[in-house]
């Protein structure tokens, strides 16, 4: 019963860190479920950003150094970073950016012009 307890208190405690580190945010993402593209995403000076590290079949059009992720900052009130720019690598398109980190650890990144409810989503799991 000990056991279990100090287990419970140890995983809550883990989700409420989780949910206020700005910086849990940071580290190498691999884009799923096509598993094509991996991103680092890091701090410089108040915002994140992310850039190709990673790329399958060395695609070209998806450059190795590419910045793709610029401008994040994060709110401790919706728990997501926001007001940031995502672009295409192909395209060379920007679109608005907010990213958020589910439950189950995956990175939710939406990308939108104008209007969030018509944007699309991205999903990426940390890699070591």
């Amino acid at each position: 019963m000990r056991k279990i307890l100090l287990l419970l208190i140890s995983l809550l405690s883990y989700k409420c860190y989780a949910q206020t580190n700005p910086d849990l945010i940071i580290g190498k993402w691999l884009k799923t479920p096509k598993e094509d593209l991996i991103i680092e995403v890091y701090k410089s000076k108040d915002e994140y950003r992310g850039k190709i590290t990673w790329a399958k079949d060395n695609e070209t059009s998806k450059p190795i150094g590419f910045q793709i992720l610029e401008g994040l900052k994060y709110t401790g009130e919706s728990k997501m970073w926001v007001n940031g720019k995502i672009r295409n690598p192909k395209s060379g398109s920007t679109y608005s950016a907010t990213a958020k980190i589910q439950a189950d650890g995956t990175l939710e990144v939406l990308a939108y012009k104008g209007i969030k409810f018509f944007g699309r989503k991205k999903y990426f799991k940390r890699v070591k």
